[in-house]
């Protein structure tokens, strides 16, 4: 696909000279996004879009205004033959297409091109899905995190869970991982290991490949190629069979006190044992891969066996030199053809009857596959950032469009969801990731002290000032980010002159007389409510509408149950590595997790998970080493019993009752009340609280 493919013909344009109310006709006219400006050379020299023509408003009807007034210039042409996918990575949202020689050919817009890659983008996934789901073998692949990211038709198949079940949920929520997650920490391979699984119809057999996936170095997660080999072990069991068959055979044969030959339809010997040298006293080694017109020509039999059994299809016998009675019989395959003749010789003293089964062997049909290549990552994988909801997807999504314009952004959200990794992510993907992001925490600098941090002192300004003066958090930050944290904590008197600095981009210095200009991205992040702030006048309303440009509201944790187990395990890597210590998360663990409400969110996941990797001396994390308000809502979120570790069975049945009738108590009001509701007599209710309480448990009722 070219961009002459896709770019919309047009042969109009404009002249530097011409009204720009023409343009805006013309482009109106001719349902364009936009004109190129031709000099008289027919060489571009400007651009007016429809955008050009909206920014610049009533002042382009002006009969004073050219087309070369309101034109972007320079201008980037791109070629009909040119690849759209470079173009994609150019500014501009139109560009006008040259032919081959270099004359106006047609506009393309960027979203055109934007639309037609996706297309493409998203065909190619499509193929390469119907691909993966078209073999046989099983494959499932995992990111770093555990959590499933490819799962083929054949897997669904293999592990009887659905993809649409299976997809983002960590592996050991799906299948026994038989190793996979090892692949992650050390990267090592394993192949050619055997997996047995036990279904309602019986067993089957499988034989997985493990391996790492890489990404620039970095493994980024594994594969496992799972490949029913339940026939294949069959065969196999059937060729160890046939051979110990054979071998008995062998046994047989050379056991045999007859002389015995083997020959195929043509009369070839393929076999002849020690018995049949011993009679005819020619060694064995001497007649193999010889007819046997051979034996006839030295005089050893007077006919050919093998050409009587082939006219008559039966076993044949004759008896020659009066000693030697001389049976053929014929081997026959599959379709009914005589494939092998066994000759059996012996003395006419001695007659015995041999009867043999040949059977050809079965040779193994094909050998297992390599792994497959590897799919793209996560649709967007930022550093700091560890998400599986559709919530988080979609403001990281957020994020990274508003990272690409320099406009103010208000990053909302309780405290601890994540604001300053959010800002971070928002600074390191625009075009300033390469300045200074400075962090400002608004509500732990004194009051006294904020315009000389923010703004920096001169020489001498105060007592006890810095001989050479100090710069600000706005001046350190020049071209780069600053991010005000807690801004809902300033004071109303200072609100003023940061709207100032925001709004004229300079500061000027305590003490000192000339304004300083900087060049700052203003990122500003908040757990408070700003807008009930503002009609309470807590906090200027020139400020709020100057920060709050862009909002941004992170979701609490309790909103994005699918985060917290990868966040778990992410925590869990994290001081893995830090602290050298190893620890695994029981999954009842993981369900008290999603059922408690995380006031503190992910930073109180964070605490929680170092706490509990550095204080406890067992190798495994369960639920008794939980802290005790992890459970204190669990009562009213779901209604069947939680236990929270091993404890005698009287003791655990009397807290059962004590949760219940305190929670009946609350809700309906009165003993009586509960009584009805619990749909026991309320003289039982009385009996129990005072049992309870005699034990020392106390029955809350407010």
């Amino acid at each position: 696909m070219l961009v002459k493919d896709i770019m919309t013909p047009i042969g109009i344009s404009l002249r530097p000279d011409q009204p720009a109310q023409e343009a805006w006709r013309l482009i109106k006219q001719h349902k364009v996004a936009g004109l190129p400006v031709l000099n008289s050379e027919e060489k571009i020299i400007g651009l007016i879009t429809r955008d050009d023509i909206i920014e610049w408003g009533p002042k382009v009807f002006m009969e004073t205004t050219a087309a070369a007034d309101i034109m972007q210039s320079p201008v980037h042409t791109i070629g009909e033959d040119d690849s759209p996918t470079d173009v994609w990575t150019l500014h501009g949202q139109v560009f006008p297409v040259v032919n081959q020689d270099c004359r106006f050919s047609g506009l393309l817009e960027k979203d055109k091109v934007g639309s037609e890659l996706l297309n493409k983008a998203s065909w190619i996934l499509l193929q390469v899905d119907t691909i993966l789901d078209s073999v046989n073998n099983g494959i499932i692949a995992i990111n770093n995190d555990g959590e499933i990211r490819l799962y083929n038709q054949a897997a669904q198949k293999i592990t009887r869970r659905s993809k649409n079940y299976a997809m983002g949920r960590h592996l050991s929520e799906v299948i026994i991982p038989q190793g996979l997650l090892d692949i992650l920490k050390d990267g090592k391979s394993r192949k050619d290991y055997k997996l047995s699984i036990t279904y309602t119809k019986g067993n089957r057999i499988y034989l997985t490949n493990r391996s790492p996936i890489y990404e620039n170095g970095q493994i980024v997660g594994a594969v496992a190629i799972f490949q029913d080999i339940s026939e294949v072990e069959l065969i196999s069991q059937e060729l160890n069979s046939v051979k110990q068959l054979n071998k008995k055979l062998e046994l047989i044969i050379e056991s045999s006190y007859d002389g015995i030959i083997i020959t195929n339809a043509q009369g070839l010997i393929i076999k002849a044992n020690q018995a049949h040298e011993r009679i005819t006293g020619i060694p064995s080694s001497q007649i193999h891969d010889r007819n046997m017109n051979y034996l006839i020509e030295k005089k050893v039999y007077a006919h050919s066996i093998v050409k009587a059994v082939l006219q008559a299809g039966e076993p044949v016998t004759v008896v020659e030199k009066d000693h030697f009675l001389i049976t053929g019989s014929p081997v026959r395959n599959h379709d009914g053809e005589i494939e092998r003749i066994v000759v059996n010789i012996r003395d006419l003293t001695e007659l015995n009857e041999l009867r043999e089964q040949l059977e050809q062997t079965k040779e193994l049909s094909e050998r297992y596959q390599d792994e497959l290549n590897q799919l793209r990552g996560r649709l967007l994988n930022q550093q700091g950032l560890i998400f599986n909801s559709p919530k988080m997807r979609e403001l990281l999504q957020a994020a990274i469009r508003l990272a690409i314009v320099d406009t103010t952004v208000l990053i909302l959200g309780e405290s601890g969801v994540g604001k300053e990794v959010f800002a971070r992510t928002i600074h390191n993907n625009s075009k300033r990731k390469n300045g200074p992001f400075i962090t400002v925490n608004c509500g732990a600098i004194p009051e006294n002290l904020l315009e000389s941090e923010m703004f920096g002192y001169e020489r001498g300004a105060f007592t006890g000032a810095n001989r050479e003066g100090k710069a600000g958090m706005f001046e350190l930050a020049n071209n780069g980010t600053l991010f005000l944290d807690e801004i809902g904590d300033l004071p109303t008197g200072f609100q003023v002159k940061l709207l100032r600095a925001i709004q004229e981009r300079e500061v000027l210095r305590v003490g000192g007389s000339k304004p300083k200009p900087v060049n700052v991205r203003i990122l500003a992040a908040t757990n408070r409510d700003l807008e009930t702030m503002v009609r309470e006048g807590q906090f200027r309303e020139d400020l709020y509408f100057r920060i709050n440009v862009v909002p941004l509201n992170i979701c609490s944790l309790r909103e994005r149950k699918e985060d917290i187990i990868p966040l778990a395990y992410a925590f869990k890597h994290k001081y893995e590595e830090q602290y050298g210590i190893r620890k695994k998360i029981n999954p009842r663990v993981f369900d008290a997790f999603l059922h408690y409400h995380w006031p503190g969110n992910v930073r109180e996941l964070d605490n929680m998970i170092e706490r509990l990797m550095v204080t406890i001396t067992d190798d495994e994390i369960t639920v008794s080493h939980l802290p005790a308000h992890v459970f204190e809502n669990l009562e009213h979120q779901q209604p069947e019993v939680y236990v929270k570790g091993i404890m005698p069975l009287k003791s655990a049945v009397m807290e059962v009752e004590r949760q219940l009738i305190s929670a009946a108590i609350k809700e309906c009001g009165s003993a009586n009340r509960a009584a009805r509701a619990l749909k026991v007599d309320q003289s039982t209710i009385v009996r129990k609280i005072s049992r309870l309480k005699s034990c020392g448990l106390a029955i809350s009722e407010s």
